[in-house]
């Protein structure tokens, strides 16, 4: 029984050594019918895909096991995170490429520029309040997210 034990928990160690992180593909199937939101919100999956594939080439629980009980398996790791860390700075390229294309970034009139102004106002205004303690975190958080909605 503890044999099996021990087998299982060596087979188990093993495998999480070989984590690697998974590359994303840089052009996907829908990306010409994305709307400009849909494309900034790719834009910031990609973005936070390529954070992750960079912490993954350092010190981390799993390259550590690589190195321990399989030491080639920490450079596979390695390896992978430069390929997901470049694809993902691909697709973000791709994503503005596209985002430029439709034009998304085009710019806007002063009635938009009058609406940011507020807005940014009402956030100054909002985050002072928290930080005086005259409304929590939760409320916050979410008053934030409404007046950003207006921008969607």
């Amino acid at each position: 029984m503890f044999r099996k034990s021990l087998i299982s928990l060596i087979i188990i160690i093993f495998i999480a050594s070989c984590a690697t992180p998974k590359p994303i593909d840089v052009i996907q199937v829908n990306d010409e019918t994305m709307t400009c939101n849909e494309l900034r919100l790719a834009f910031e999956t990609a973005s936070l895909s390529e954070d992750i594939a960079h912490s993954n080439k350092g010190v981390t629980d799993e390259n550590i096991l690589s190195g321990l009980f399989f030491f080639p398996a920490y450079f596979v790791t390695y390896g992978t995170s430069i390929h997901a860390q470049y694809n993902a700075s691909e697709r973000k390229d791709h994503l503005l490429r596209l985002y430029n294309r439709k034009d998304c970034g085009k710019p806007r009139g002063p009635e938009y520029q009058k609406m940011i102004s507020a807005t940014l106002s009402k956030l100054e205004n909002l985050k002072l309040e928290y930080v005086k303690g005259y409304i929590d975190e939760d409320e916050y958080l979410i008053s934030r997210k409404q007046l950003l909605m207006e921008f969607d």
